[in-house]
């Protein structure tokens, strides 16, 4: 199955799985009609919100292939949100202390637009006279 959409979040690159679920992930976000159709007659829960739109988070147990809209090989950039990407997956059962679902499972990505990644969202610097209006 191919899924298309912006990327949230991803955690793709070999040797940064996600923290928590120590697997490789990305929230393919903004699906359209079409996709969530798809993925619901698949057995996928589809989550929505005010960021992401209609959205579905795919999981590797390894780093997934990636590459560029030429099919050539990610050239190892982190891929920033709202990236537009594309999916190879294939939905998988799952069960966890008594509940179970459908998972996504992440094949391969392709990344159609790159948007850079930017970690450099720090505190902008204030002017001085702030402080003087803050009680500590």
């Amino acid at each position: 199955m191919i899924v298309r959409g912006t990327s949230m979040w991803a955690r793709v690159l070999d040797g940064s799985p996600n923290d928590l679920s120590g697997k490789y992930q990305v929230d393919i976000c903004n699906l359209d009609e079409d996709t969530v159709v798809e993925l619901t007659d698949s057995g996928i829960t589809i989550k929505n919100d005010e960021d992401r739109g209609n959205y579905v988070t795919a999981k590797a147990p390894r780093p997934p292939q990636i590459m560029d809209a030429s099919k050539r090989a990610w050239n190892g950039d982190n891929i920033g949100n709202g990236s537009v990407i594309k999916i190879s997956a294939k939905p998988y059962p799952w069960n966890f202390k008594g509940t179970s679902g459908v998972g996504l499972g992440l094949n391969k990505l392709m990344v159609v637009k790159h948007v850079q990644y930017d970690d450099d969202e720090d505190l902008e610097a204030e002017d001085v006279s702030f402080e003087d209006d803050v009680e500590v």
